[in-house]
């Protein structure tokens, strides 16, 4: 009898033994797995202040024509058009058309795009500042566009709402306006038609153009796709009826990163914003030595 008691207990230690090893891989499983899900948490957070601190992407197609809203959540008028600098890849000003509240008439108004809030979901603009001080803000006539690259309206813009000195256009400065660039024809270096500018897609909080979206024509893209290219894959000419020019080969331009006209992608999730960091990036080397090629070419010929 006592022989078989230790029979049993010797049993029962040695099931503990094995359910104790048997178990002790699901703990360290258990605890791994919370590990990857406490990574994936804050690698999740840290994308998510990333974007909000960069701001929202927006189509400056969507942005012209929205209304604007004060802090109080009065009209103030509506988005008439966005200045652009081709050159440094800038929104500098959204011009206003004021209305609702103020009733101004016809005139426009400049404003630096920094006084300008867009909420969380995009979907609406406010603009901070106090009624009286935007009655008062440097105005033009609807039917007379300033001088962009005139340092005298955009020195008095800069001057009352910023309260410095008049600042010089930026160097390689070219200020158009978007409706200018929003349907305009591309084609290639050999002359021959590539497709138009569907759209320019601008960041309101940072202040820059994130890119241009391409619409190609059948030749390029059999199943007419979209396709974002940035400012510097164009040459824009100072004649505003010569088309653009897309420095980028036909071969080096990658079409899976297009999307279909009436189903445009999320622009401010994170997987889409950093393939869109990658695609950029591929896409400015492309035109680097495209731009080496045709020194290259002209020199050559020189000779």
């Amino acid at each position: 009898m006592e022989s078989g008691l230790k029979q049993k207990l010797t049993c029962v230690a040695l099931a503990s033994a094995f359910g104790l090893a048997v178990s002790m891989p699901s703990f360290a499983q258990q605890d791994r797995s919370t590990t990857a899900d406490a990574k994936a948490n804050q690698t999740a957070s840290k994308a998510s202040a990333a974007a909000k601190q960069s701001g929202r992407d927006v189509r400056a197609s969507k942005l012209i024509g929205k209304n604007v809203e004060n802090a109080e959540g009065e009209n103030l008028g509506e988005i008439k058009d966005l200045i652009v600098d081709l050159g440094n890849q800038r929104v500098h000003y959204a011009v206003l058309a004021a209305g609702g509240t103020l009733g101004l008439g016809d005139k426009l108004f400049a404003y630096p795009v920094s006084a300008f809030k867009t909420q969380a979901d995009g979907d609406k603009l406010v603009l901070n500042v106090d009624k009286d001080r935007l009655k008062n803000a440097p105005g033009f006539d609807k039917d007379k566009w300033p001088d962009w690259t005139d340092n005298r309206y955009r020195g008095e813009v800069d001057r009352y709402f910023k309260s410095d000195t008049a600042k010089a256009a930026p160097r390689n400065a070219r200020m158009v306006r978007a409706t200018e660039l929003i349907g305009k024809d591309v084609h290639d270096r050999s002359g021959k038609g590539a497709g138009e500018i569907e759209d320019v897609v601008v960041n309101m909080n940072s202040g820059r153009v994130s890119y241009a979206v391409l619409d190609f024509d059948k030749a390029w893209s059999p199943d007419d796709k979209l396709l974002p290219m940035p400012l510097t894959a164009f040459t824009f000419p100072s004649d505003k009826k010569k088309d653009i020019v897309l420095n980028v080969a036909r071969n080096q331009i990658d079409m899976k990163k297009g999307f279909d006209a009436g189903d445009w992608p999320d622009l401010n999730s994170a997987e889409f914003r950093r393939d869109m960091r990658a695609h950029m990036a591929g896409m400015e080397k492309g035109t680097q030595r495209a731009a080496r090629a045709a020194d290259d070419a002209t020199t050559s010929s020189g000779r």
